[in-house]
């Protein structure tokens, strides 16, 4: 089981997870508060996600929903939905993901199980996630389910990918019986929202290192200034303006760890037109100077 570290590409996609063709599953494990930004960032992948929360607290934002998850609950994430996690209060926290292609359960293409319960619901535009508080037999049922999946991907004993494959369709048999929601949904136009929120964060990501403006990134998603800020913190719950300054400042930690630039340097090649602001906003950020940083990795 592989630590998640999330790697994006200029799309926000998770380029980290594995494709293997002829099994596409893994499980990997977070611990929020190991990770350089303390959150997972925000982020998207072509693989259904299937979340469980296994110490502590965690928030899951997903488009423009927020779901507070503890211990033993866990979330569905749809396939291509944007979203991040965060620790809730200042307790360790950490939850198991298990990811999987849809077609791992789609037998073949064409087939009836592909047809009437497969494609239904990630090609629903309005069914981002579903969270499963074991609230209720069925979702009592679910947690096993993602449990049993777990421990036997850890385990790996003979016939495991049998075991994993019969566990996802029983869990994937639960939804489809008991989630009432799924199968009672128009097809509606994807949320403008949530592609507005990829293509200012791609632009955030490929323009950080210059001097951009708040107007400039609301030229890229041809809204106004106000607008922008509004889809922007009602998903993010930070403005755009917060979300570069933290950008800047982890890309910033990269190369305090992984480069001999100087302080300077640094400070230039990530946006920052003036060392003494850089220097007290890593500092606001981290509780440390960037050199203090640098001497302690």
């Amino acid at each position: 089981m592989r630590a998640n570290n999330v790697v994006l590409n200029d799309k926000l996609e998770d380029v980290s997870i594995s494709k293997a063709y002829s099994f596409p599953f893994e499980v990997s494990f977070s611990e929020i508060r190991k990770l350089s930004k303390g959150y997972v960032k925000l982020h998207w992948h072509d693989e259904i996600q299937i979340s469980i929360v296994t110490k502590g607290s965690v928030e899951f934002i997903v488009g423009e929903k927020s779901y507070i998850l503890k211990n033993g609950q866990a979330i569905f994430i749809n396939t291509q939905r944007i979203h991040m996690a965060k620790s809730v209060g200042d307790e360790d926290c950490i939850y198991h993901s298990i990811m999987f292609n849809a077609k791992l359960l789609k037998m073949f293409p064409g087939s009836i199980i592909e047809q009437k319960y497969i494609d239904p619901v990630i090609t629903s535009n309005k069914l981002n996630s579903i969270e499963i508080y074991g609230n209720n037999n069925w979702e009592q049922d679910a947690l096993k389910y993602i449990s049993d999946i777990i421990n036997v991907d850890i385990i790996q004993d003979k016939g495991y990918e049998l075991k994993i494959y019969i566990d996802l369709l029983n869990f994937w048999l639960l939804l489809v019986l008991n989630d009432k929601d799924i199968f009672n949904q128009k097809m509606e136009p994807k949320p403008i929202n949530e592609q507005r929120i990829k293509d200012v964060l791609s632009f955030i990501h490929q323009n950080y290192s210059n001097k951009i403006t708040l107007q400039d990134i609301a030229d890229a998603v041809f809204v106004s200034k106000g607008e922008c800020c509004r889809f922007f913190k009602k998903s993010l719950k930070m403005s755009p303006y917060d979300y570069l300054i933290n950008y800047r400042i982890n890309e910033s930690m990269k190369l305090l760890k992984n480069s001999s630039l100087s302080i300077l340097d640094i400070s230039e090649n990530v946006g920052f037109n003036n060392v003494s602001h850089y220097i007290q906003i890593f500092k606001k950020k981290t509780g440390q100077t960037p050199l203090e940083y640098r001497n302690s990795q």
